[in-house]
């Protein structure tokens, strides 16, 4: 007993298709398959065509028929047999369309259902492949993904802008010559600067300006303390306004990256 269970069949965990085994497919879930919700769609047309019953089915109808041919004398005239091959005539007939009937109402039934199923699992079959996809996509390139995705939005900003007869006062994310660093700032930058000591807890803007056509100022004096500004010209910093110990305003001037503090003007 203890060879035999040192074969290889026995020496795996889950499936094992070897030895007597080779050549047997693993067990698929086919309760989850096309076939099987071909088979409860088909289950539920026909029970919405069949509906409660009104009235008698083909083979009642079929002997109340004749029954009645025989007691009225429809036939009568020949012999006993003969009256009665001639009293099942019609209701033989309407028997018989009855029942075709039927079975072409249970064929379109089945053809209905088999379109469903397949319609259903290719259904399934597409979101799989598009969840796939994505996903792979995703585990590619996110950030290259994410940057693309801005710099698609501030392109449509530009030519909303354009087709309205300009710039104006647009939003500098319609200007085209900081679209490019923008995109980086909200794809690389931002989403980290709450991991970054000195950035902790801070609100996050663009840095005040105004746009005329496609010139932009930029105004410090509009900054606000507690505020980090991202200054789309000087991609690698982030600004800070203080107040500094004599009680006048300064600039602390950030790398972007790090947080270290390059330049203080608050401390002379």
């Amino acid at each position: 007993m203890s060879r035999i269970l040192k074969r290889p069949m026995f020496r795996k965990g889950g499936e094992v298709m070897e030895g007597i085994m080779t050549g047997i497919k693993p067990r698929q879930n086919y309760q989850n398959g096309a076939l099987a919700k071909a088979q409860n769609y088909k289950n539920i047309l026909r029970a919405a065509t069949q509906g409660a019953s009104t009235g008698p089915d083909a083979l009642t109808q079929f002997l109340l028929r004749t029954g009645q041919n025989l007691i009225g004398g429809e036939s009568a005239g020949g012999t006993k047999l003969q009256e009665i091959v001639g009293s099942t005539n019609e209701p033989m007939e309407n028997y018989f369309k009855d029942l075709q009937r039927k079975a072409q109402q249970e064929k379109s039934i089945g053809l209905q259902a088999g379109m469903l199923g397949i319609k259903g699992q290719q259904g399934e079959d597409l979101a799989k492949a598009k969840r796939l996809g994505e996903s792979k996509y995703l585990k590619e390139e996110p950030l290259s993904r994410v940057k693309r995705n801005y710099l698609d939005k501030y392109a449509r900003l530009s030519q909303e802008y354009i087709k309205s007869g300009g710039y104006g006062n647009a939003p500098i994310q319609a200007i085209p010559k900081y679209q490019e660093n923008l995109s980086d700032f909200n794809t690389y930058y931002r989403p980290n600067l709450e991991n970054i000591k000195n950035f902790k807890g801070k609100n996050v803007a663009i840095f005040p300006h105004t746009t005329k056509k496609t010139n932009v100022t930029f105004n410090k004096d509009d900054m606000v303390a507690g505020t980090l500004y991202y200054k789309p010209d000087q991609q690698n910093f982030m600004y800070e306004r203080v107040i500094g110990d004599d009680g006048k305003p300064g600039i602390i001037i950030y790398d972007i990256r790090t947080g270290k503090i390059l330049k203080d003007t608050s401390k002379g």
